[in-house]
């Protein structure tokens, strides 16, 4: 039985341990608040390259929404299963991906990616200068290259789209059909004369050139499009690369990180470093989606 001296003392204690627990509990839930925002990036060419590309705009958003943001470099191959684990709560990926990802996992785009050449980009077919390819038709029984079969929006689906429009099946009309780890090596491999023609993005072909790897003039461009687009091209024109944001996100986290990519500007230096202009208001990812429905593509096998 306690003494009345013991209770007076635990009563004047009292306080004192309210005001220590809401204090744990403050900090507890702060340091849930300030829990890292995952942000995943599609890694085309390589984890390296993807994180000296968009690590300034980690920065920009961290300070944009005052909360930490972490960049996190996926294959396209393992983009699926790493969002759907949690990895990555936004996701940056090529627009197969983003539609992939709406229709398995409830991911909704949030913001459209926009380079000099805009919001839209292509595919190309590349052949080696002098090696007689030079449309569609030529590449029957040949060796050709493409990036990550089913997954890739440029370096696969849009070049087979195109060409069984014209009643090619790579996968039954070439002599050998391969995957590359990284499309520059699909680039290389045609200049090297490994393969008789290859599958890459629209731009690769132009960075590679300013890198010094390749100059344009010893490729030809199969059935190429010759228009008001700034880049070589052989296919249509699809929305560019997406973000997207898993369903289990919290709706503040989502306007602010919104807000900061839709105010994003050529300026800044996220922007600069990425290589791109600004993000947009999602663009309709409809006409892909009919594309992946007739090629039984993932999302609809």
């Amino acid at each position: 039985m306690k003494t009345s001296k013991s209770i007076m003392l635990t009563t004047k204690m009292a306080p004192k341990l309210i005001t220590v627990t809401a204090l744990i509990f403050f900090v507890f839930v702060a340091g849930l608040s300030q829990a890292d925002v995952t942000f995943g990036v599609q890694a085309p060419r390589g984890n390296a390259k993807a994180l000296k590309k968009w690590s300034e705009m980690g920065k920009y958003l961290a300070i944009s929404i005052g909360q930490p943001v972490k960049i996190v470099p996926l294959k396209p191959n393992k983009t699926v299963d790493a969002v759907k684990a949690g990895k990555a709560q936004f996701m940056l990926s090529n627009p197969v991906l983003a539609v992939i990802l709406n229709k398995k996992n409830g991911s909704t785009p949030i913001a459209t990616m926009a380079k000099k050449s805009g919001h839209k980009f292509a595919g190309v077919i590349l052949s080696k200068k002098g090696s007689g390819i030079t449309n569609a038709s030529h590449l029957k029984g040949k060796k050709v290259m493409a990036f990550k079969f089913k997954k890739s929006a440029a370096a696969y689906v849009f070049q087979v789209k195109h060409l069984k429009d014209q009643g090619i099946d790579p996968h039954k009309d070439f002599a050998l059909f391969k995957e590359a780890n990284k499309q520059d090596d699909i680039v290389l491999a045609v200049k090297k004369g490994i393969i008789d023609a290859g599958f890459v993005k629209t731009g690769l072909m132009e960075s590679m050139a300013k890198e010094k790897k390749i100059s344009m003039s010893d490729f030809t461009i199969i059935d190429q499009i010759s228009d008001d687009f700034p880049l070589v091209r052989s296919t249509q024109l699809y929305p560019s690369w997406t973000v997207t944001v898993a369903p289990t996100v919290n709706a503040d986290v989502i306007a602010k990180i919104k807000s900061a990519l839709l105010k994003l500007s050529p300026s800044d230096s996220a922007s600069k470093k990425a290589k791109i202009v600004r993000f947009v208001e999602p663009v309709d990812l409809n006409s892909l989606t009919n594309t992946l429905k007739e090629l039984h593509l993932p999302p609809f096998e």
